[in-house]
């Protein structure tokens, strides 16, 4: 193995597939000693890489073989979790102490940061803890310490702020150092370098007898760059690494930073300024931190790199990729060198039709037999939705970054409950955890559902009261007007007996929250949610967190712990074992790194994705992590230009973006307006794959001349009883009283709906007849009645906070117009009374808010408002006959309450007034009526004569039920998607229809 490799440090070019070209040559190394295999050693970047390599010497392998010992010695990147490291078993020396766990370091972070900053809450201490692990990290796999600033010296350029955070920063790295010596533990990026230096130390003292191997390994840290260092040196040692640039310029490659220490001679002004976003930037820092010049560095046993081919593709990335000064000399490049022919472009207009058009085109690629596709992309988003359309076809990619244990149906169980205990049984999560498929599984699953759907119709619309007794109230209201069975509220006692319990334990603490979360998931599913290996994956977060001490994240906002609870989760991702298709793949970018295939595809070709904007941190500034000599906040940059830059090199490379995402229009990835500029129209764009998307969800076009509805309900059917609310709704939109009065099909509100108007004037009125029963009539008294229903505890804080002020104005005007009539000899005679009657034989019925009597004799007819009364014009032309209505009752011996002659009508609204001021008094109709329009004696003839049209062409006669046929004075909403509204309004049967009074 040593004669045939004469270079200690290899690399592949661009187009290579590394895990693939490493397991073929092993294996045809080691084909005449199928278990001289076994006795090689590979270290790979990370666990991901191993089961990457895997792959690849299943697939080089003709028959079965004996797999290299593979092990993962790091990860490619900083913010990646820091798996185990190999600890080599030697006996020299004392053995490093044990690893932190993860959830423990961060719990106590939590509480140190909390102890530093004492305004901030739970959530945001977390989010910091977060960071301040990230950046412990960065220092200790860079091997640095903050204490090697000396600020003082560092502070000129520093702004106040990032004092404070430096100061912060020193005390935390303080306290946790002395807090890990106190629990005799290392953190994991320190015990990491201390057993790469001694798996270092015991390579150089004692050289293994058997071939090692250093694959696909990118990471500069100190640590790992002596490591590869030391197995580049001895007689079996060899380190690939990913495309070094050989072909390079000196000049280009001198012109990426230079990493020597300045000296005090040396003129800062020119100095080269670090290129860290260029894709060859941190393979350049690897090398001199390994004590390898790039001319040492040879190419690895591939003919792709002597291919016209691969000298092109290396030629065409140092062009797309060069360093800003050499983006001039594009114009004096020949057209062969500014070709790809293997790169196609793909724009859409969305991120929805970007997923769908990569679907297809892996479809269409599949049906090429043996043909290996890859989507590479950072964007989980992409990927979701990539895998989601995949399934039309029953095709599971296998993504290898899993998918989010928060997503699966037990977390979401979890985190449901969670919400549930914190919201104090709102209805939205109460219905999700009694509808969650796990919950009360078994022969009783029908019968449960068919109660919680009954459960589900009664919290239906705005709730005024909250937790489980306000939901046992609002069935018993239901029940008493025979709107819900009583059965509903049996049920629901049994199961509030089983929830309560655990309300008390979960408002305590974050634990006790925790443990009633968990209590409530076991009891409702009958342990299931616990089975599985998802399931086993929730047990054991559980396990891991209840150990810890949470009483660094307890909050006095008890509707914070879901939110916790979910950011903790998240970092938790369940891979499934088998049933993924084994030619289609989805990698983000560190699994792009190892492997390539036939077709990938590059998506999320936009700015914020790839690549992804540098996050600032928090706790360091940059000025200082220069002077630390630490990465930069960019270099995450020069690691997508590279991961870019190896896809290239696939034999079908397709780059996808989409001009808009949720938040708005987006901007193109600064690499593909690079590679647009170079290119310019010879970059061929995809546009067949684009067509079918868009005609994969299109529905069939409609017809031009969509029918208006128009329905001709039988005789029989015609003939209902007609509130006298709804006697505009016939006139107006008979379509919608059809749809409400003769199928009888009532509009189903949103679960826990914002409160609208109909349930303020609803609210409205029960607290004036509730008030009106009492006999009180001073003014204070109806708003001291209001203000003592509006502030229960149950009542919602957003009633409280944004109604109750208005509502209390409104109704102290109210108070006060009714006291100030009593003193002129105007009493109330009745409130909230039934009226009934006839007209042209069929019943005619509502519900009048209130009949004052003046001191002649007649009756004024009074209908409360808590928004603005119906214009006037609208009155006039009959199509606001209410209160006509309710007159026309009254003089016909309809009320039993009251009777006499009706000498006004009055609208009381509760909004503010022209003045300023809140509610006001009007009257239906103007004080100078024109011919036609009614007064308040001629009201009640009026609307008589309006309804009795109505009802001899719609109700006794045969005229159709057409839709919105007054639509200036169709104002109901409920029944438009029924009758297919945005489908017919403003075309031709829109036009062509003849309107029917």
């Amino acid at each position: 193995m040593a004669e045939a490799v004469r270079a200690k440090v290899l690399t592949v070019p661009v187009g290579t597939d590394l895990s693939g070209a490493l397991s073929d040559w092993l294996v045809e190394r080691y084909r005449e000693d199928r278990l001289g295999l076994a006795d090689v050693t590979l270290f790979l970047p990370n666990n991901r890489a191993v089961s990457a390599l895997t792959a690849a010497f299943v697939r080089s392998a003709e028959k079965g073989l004996v797999l290299p010992h593979m092990v993962a010695i790091g990860d490619l990147a900083l913010d990646e979790k820091l798996g185990p490291m190999l600890d080599p078993l030697s006996h020299d020396g004392e053995a490093p102490l044990p690893s932190v766990a993860d959830i423990q370091r961060l719990m106590h972070l939590v509480g140190l940061v909390r102890q530093s900053r004492k305004e901030a809450s739970a959530a945001e201490a977390l989010h910091l803890a977060k960071q301040l692990v990230q950046t412990l990290n960065e220092l200790e796999v860079e091997e640095k310490s903050i204490r090697d600033i000396d600020l003082d010296h560092d502070s000129a350029d520093l702004a106040g702020h990032w004092s404070k955070a430096y100061d912060s920063l020193k005390l935390l790295c303080r306290d946790s150092a002395e807090w890990l010596d106190d629990q005799a533990l290392i953190a994991p990026a320190a015990r990491r370098n201390a057993l790469l230096y001694r798996l270092s130390e015991r390579l150089k003292s004692h050289p293994p007898s058997t071939p090692v191997v250093a694959a696909g390994i990118t990471t500069a840290a100190p640590a790992i760059a002596k490591l590869l260092s030391r197995i580049a040196k001895f007689s079996q040692g060899l380190v690939l690494l990913p495309h070094v640039d050989l072909t390079m310029a000196d000049a280009d490659w001198d012109a990426l930073g230079s990493f020597e220490p300045p000296s005090d001679k040396t003129d800062s002004s020119k100095t080269l300024r670090h290129q860290e976003t260029h894709p060859q930037y941190h393979l350049k820092l690897l090398l001199h931190r390994m004590g390898v010049r790039r001319d040492e560095v040879k190419l690895f046993a591939d003919r792709s790199a002597s291919t016209p081919r691969g000298a092109h593709l290396t030629q065409a990335v140092q062009d797309i990729f060069c360093i800003a000064d050499k983006t001039v000399e594009w114009q004096e490049l020949s057209i062969k060198r500014r070709t790809l022919d293997h790169v196609h472009l793909v724009e859409a207009e969305d991120g929805a039709e970007e997923a769908r058009t990569i679907a297809v085109m892996i479809r269409q690629a599949i049906e090429t037999p043996g043909k290996r596709i890859a989507l590479v992309t950072p964007d989980r988003e992409i990927a979701t939705r990539v895998a989601a359309q995949l399934r039309r076809w029953n095709i599971e990619a296998d993504d290898s970054a899993g998918e989010p244990l928060a997503e699966q149906p037990v977390g979401v169980l979890f985190l449901t409950l969670s919400h549930m205990l914190a919201s104090d049984f709102a209805p939205v999560p109460l219905l999700s955890v009694l509808k969650h498929p796990l919950v009360h599984g078994g022969e009783g699953r029908l019968e449960w559902l068919e109660q919680v759907r009954a459960l589900d119709l009664v919290l239906r619309g705005p709730q005024m009261l909250t937790g489980a007794g306000a939901i046992a109230r609002t069935i018993a209201e239901k029940i008493a007007d025979k709107r819900a069975d009583p059965k509903l509220l049996l049920w629901w006692n049994g199961l509030e007996k089983q929830l309560l319990p655990h309300v008390e334990s979960s408002r305590r603490n974050l634990s006790g929250h925790l443990a009633a979360a968990v209590a409530l998931a076991d009891e409702l599913t009958g342990g299931s949610v616990w089975k599985g290996a998802v399931g086993r994956s929730l047990s054991e977060f559980v396990e891991q967190l209840s150990a810890q001490k949470l009483d660094v994240l307890s909050d006095s906002d008890v509707g914070a712990y879901p939110d916790i609870l979910k950011a903790i989760l998240s970092e938790i991702s369940i891979r499934p074992a088998f049933g993924r298709h084994p030619r289609v793949a989805i990698y983000g970018l560190l699994e792009a790194r190892l492997q390539s295939a036939d077709l990938v595809i590059c998506a999320g070709l936009n700015e914020g994705s790839w690549p992804q904007l540098p996050q600032p941190d928090p706790w360091l500034a940059p000025h200082l992590r220069r002077r630390l000599g630490m990465p930069g906040l960019d270099r995450n940059i020069g690691l997508s230009a590279h991961d870019l830059a190896s896809a290239l090199g696939a034999p079908e490379v397709v780059l996808t973006r989409a001009r808009r995402d949720r938040s708005g229009p987006t901007i193109a990835s600064r690499f593909l307006l690079r590679l647009q500029a170079l290119m310019g129209d010879r970059l061929q764009v995809e546009t067949n794959a684009l067509m079918l998307a868009r005609q994969l969800d299109q529905a069939d076009r409609q017809p031009e001349n969509y029918p208006r509805p128009a329905p001709m309900p039988s005789p029989e059917q015609r003939k209902v009883a007609i509130s006298i609310t709804q006697m505009d709704m016939l006139k107006a939109d008979p379509y919608a009283f059809y749809a409400r009065n003769i199928l009888k099909l009532d509009a189903l509100k949103p679960v826990d709906a914002d409160p609208d108007p109909a349930w303020k004037g609803t609210l409205v009125h029960k607290i004036i007849e509730d008030w009106t029963k009492t006999g009180e009539r001073e003014p204070d008294g109806l708003v001291s009645y209001a203000e003592n229903v509006l502030s229960d505890k149950s009542v919602t804080p957003a009633l409280r906070l944004l109604w109750q002020p208005r509502i209390t104005a409104g109704l102290r005007w109210v108070a006060s117009e009714i006291e100030a009539h009593a003193k002129t000899g105007r009493e109330i005679a009745a409130f909230e009374v039934r009226a009934e009657g006839e007209i042209s034989g069929i019943r005619i019925h509502g519900r009048i808010d209130r009949i004052d009597r003046q001191a002649d004799g007649k009756l004024v007819v009074i209908d409360y408002k808590t928004g603005s009364p119906p214009a006037k014009g609208k009155v006039n032309a009959g199509y606001a006959l209410q209160l006509g209505l309710a007159g026309l009752l009254v003089e016909t011996g309809g009320v039993k309450e009251v009777a006499g002659e009706v000498g006004g009508y009055e609208y009381w609204s509760l909004a503010k007034s022209k003045s300023g001021d809140f509610g006001y008094c009007e009257a239906p109709f103007s004080k100078k009526p024109k011919d036609g329009e009614p007064d308040a004696e001629t009201f009640v003839s009026f609307a008589d004569g309006k309804a009795s049209e109505a009802i001899a062409g719609h109700i006794l006669g045969d005229v159709p039920f057409t839709a919105k046929l007054k639509p200036d004075y169709a104002v109901y909403q409920d029944y438009d998607q029924l009758m297919r509204l945005d489908e017919w309004i403003g075309r031709a049967s829109w036009n062509e229809a003849t309107d029917v009074d």
